[in-house]
């Protein structure tokens, strides 16, 4: 395992994270509730790591970003992959360009947020110095943190979370190359870990009823399909057999209590994304 470069599954705190909420808790918080289907697909950009293995850091800025535009009603925001991926790398003492945890993305996202893209832009090259503006980069990354991060079991509980439309997953998964596809039926386990973000549910569904995701990927736009370029969908059965997977690790992260909400109601954003 030594030789990850992406998702670290043999540094994760699996012992921290099974101490967050509780997806099922959270289902039980949640009572009976509409199930929405929110677009972010002309939200949140796509985005591309490029040669670095920073996969945790743009699935944790996706997330994130994906929470701020529920709480505001749709603004669209652009937070620091920069910061996702190299101040979680502190959090886990990784030096050099070796990938970094859900664990370390789910405390960083919790005590410090991430700072807006403009004051920590995502250089071509590893690079992990701080700009020299730090108490700048954290009074602007206090704005984006979060107040709550449930660890997910099953795909009931994704389904609840993302379905109730409280924020993003971020996901640490193996990944093999079964999972190069725009529709993602069955996972196919591989010798690398990826991190990647899982928004909201799609309109496409299984044979029993139950809808897919939507998965932002950090490979560009040369990913997924002509048609949503970047962007891929996972079905239950394969969130299924992921969470079975003893590398998985997936935690909600939601409530931004600094988001200033707009006067856009919730059902007036929904009309005006796509289906």
């Amino acid at each position: 395992m030594s030789d990850f470069t992406g998702y670290r599954p043999d540094l994760e705190d699996h012992e921290f994270l099974a101490g967050l909420d509780s997806g099922a808790r959270m289902m039980s918080d949640l009572g009976d509730y509409q199930e929405v289907r929110l677009d972010p697909r002309d939200l949140i950009k796509v985005e591309n790591q490029g040669q670095q293995g920073s996969c945790a850091g743009h699935s944790l800025s996706s997330c994130l970003e994906w929470g701020y535009s529920i709480a505001t009603g749709g603004t669209i925001l652009q937070l620091s992959r920069a910061m996702g991926y190299y101040e979680a790398q502190k959090l886990n003492n990784i030096v050099g360009d070796k990938g970094s945890t859900i664990s370390a993305g789910v405390r960083l996202a919790s005590e410090t947020g991430l700072c807006e893209e403009t004051l920590w832009p995502y250089p071509s090259n590893y690079n992990n110095a701080r700009p020299r503006d730090w108490q700048a980069v954290l009074a602007n990354a206090k704005k984006y943190r979060i107040a709550r991060a449930v660890k997910i079991r099953t795909y009931d509980e994704y389904r609840a979370f993302v379905g109730s439309g409280q924020g993003g997953v971020h996901n640490g998964i193996s990944w093999g190359n079964g999972m190069n596809q725009a529709v993602v039926n069955t996972f196919t386990s591989g010798g690398g870990g990826h991190a990647i973000a899982g928004l909201c549910l799609s309109e496409r569904v299984d044979s029993q009823g139950r809808p897919y995701v939507w998965i932002i990927n950090s490979w560009g736009v040369n990913f997924g399909s002509r048609e949503e370029p970047g962007w891929q969908e996972w079905s239950p059965t394969a969130i299924t057999q992921m969470l079975a997977h003893n590398w998985t690790e997936m935690v909600g992260l939601s409530d931004m209590p600094e988001a200033k909400p707009r006067k856009l109601s919730l059902e007036e954003w929904k009309k005006g994304l796509r289906v």
